[in-house]
């Protein structure tokens, strides 16, 4: 469903800050907002009420997951507007902005619901339709985010594999809203059991699903001229991964993997996947998740512009968690 230009013009005040109940934001507090939601925009000093007006209107054009919804994009940026440091700073309420923006919402059948935590859904009081499961989107990156995506290319010439899983993987997927993410060095090739990286994925109900990565820095084939990123050695650590289980100290138990991330720096080759998946039985098939490196790149030059690469490594073998 589409916003009206009415609701739009409240939305943007509420953005700017023009709205009472909400934090007021300058011109380079504008920016990073759009930032924070994903969004390339860059004020350009014009009148902010207005110029986030316009924006706005862009926005209410793009896709949205259910006809029941507005655009993703803009449920996007009304989730960012109760941000709950930006409330804090300001000395405000959610209730009353939750309250202005419900006003606001209603007359095209929209409700807000915003926990104590800032996080925000949006619901179709005709439809029971809501925000829940809006799914992440992939658009054009930014000049900043190009130039961050280079940067972190020319990193992965040189990185070792160990550098590669700790400076990009661990960040990565922590910002992605994975729990307890622990890499291990290579020092104690015998206690990995096919696993670099694992960590742990909660969801809505509670419940949680459990994740290891198999990192290769190279590119991974199926010529059988590889060595240790040939398809047939990662078939190998891949089931060796699935069988062994690992100890989630939060939960006191050993528990079973969900699923399998086989990364490359590198290419995975389209012969590989279809080798490596042609192996394994269905049951096992449905644990494995590639992602080589054009994959992992684009998602880090999303969320990791402030991805400080030149920093030493600190990988530890203490705790090994399998």
């Amino acid at each position: 469903m589409k916003l009206s230009d009415r609701t739009l013009e409240s939305l943007a005040k509420m953005v700017v800050g023009d709205h009472k109940d909400f934090p007021y934001r300058s011109s380079a507090y504008i920016t990073r907002f759009f930032e924070r939601c994903g969004l390339p925009f860059v004020h350009d000093g014009s009148t902010r009420a207005s110029w986030a007006h316009e924006r706005l209107k862009e926005l209410n054009l793009c896709a949205a997951h259910s006809p029941d919804l507005p655009p993703d994009n803009l449920i996007r940026v009304i989730s960012e507007l109760f941000d709950h440091e930006d409330f804090e700073k300001s000395n405000l309420e959610f209730f009353p902005a939750v309250v202005a923006l419900n006003k606001v919402l209603g007359k095209q059948g929209l409700y807000c619901e915003v926990d104590k935590f800032g996080n925000c859904q949006i619901q179709n009081t005709g439809t029971g339709a809501d925000s829940s499961n809006t799914p992440q989107r992939a658009r054009p990156l930014s000049a900043t985010e190009i130039e961050q995506r280079k940067k972190l290319s020319a990193f992965l010439e040189s990185a070792s594999e160990d550098e590669f899983t700790e400076k990009v993987l661990v960040p990565l997927f922590q910002r992605l809203g994975f729990h307890r993410v622990s890499a291990v060095g290579h020092k104690e090739k015998t206690l990995e059991f096919g696993k670099d990286l694992w960590m742990k994925y909660q969801l809505p109900t509670g419940h949680w699903l459990y994740f290891c990565a198999q990192i290769k820095k190279e590119k991974i084939d199926s010529s059988g001229t590889g060595g240790n990123n040939n398809v047939a050695n990662v078939l190998t650590q891949a089931k060796m991964a699935i069988d062994h289980p690992i100890f989630d100290p939060d939960a006191n138990r050993k528990v079973l993997l969900d699923h399998i991330f086989i990364i490359s720096a590198g290419e995975i080759t389209r012969a590989a996947r279809t080798w490596l998946v042609e192996q394994l039985d269905a049951g096992m098939r449905r644990h494995i998740i590639f992602m080589d490196r054009d994959e992992f790149l684009d998602h880090a030059a999303r969320i990791l512009l402030d991805l400080k690469i030149e920093q030493p490594s600190t990988f530890t073998d203490d705790d090994v968690p399998f």
